[in-house]
């Protein structure tokens, strides 16, 4: 599971930056930093979870 919101949180950081870049710069860059943040924070969970066998 999270490995999977990884993988969410990963594609709404691009689609943030992208945002954030089509606006030239007005958007708050919060739009893709907080996701980043997050896709950090599960992928670190998912690194950390034991595999199952």
């Amino acid at each position: 599971m999270a490995k999977i919101l990884s993988n969410v949180f990963g594609i709404l950081t691009i689609c943030g930056a992208i945002y954030v870049l089509a606006t030239g710069g007005k958007a708050n860059a919060g739009y893709a930093v907080i996701p980043m943040v997050l896709r950090l924070t599960f992928n670190s969970i998912a690194h950390k979870k034991p595999k199952d066998k």
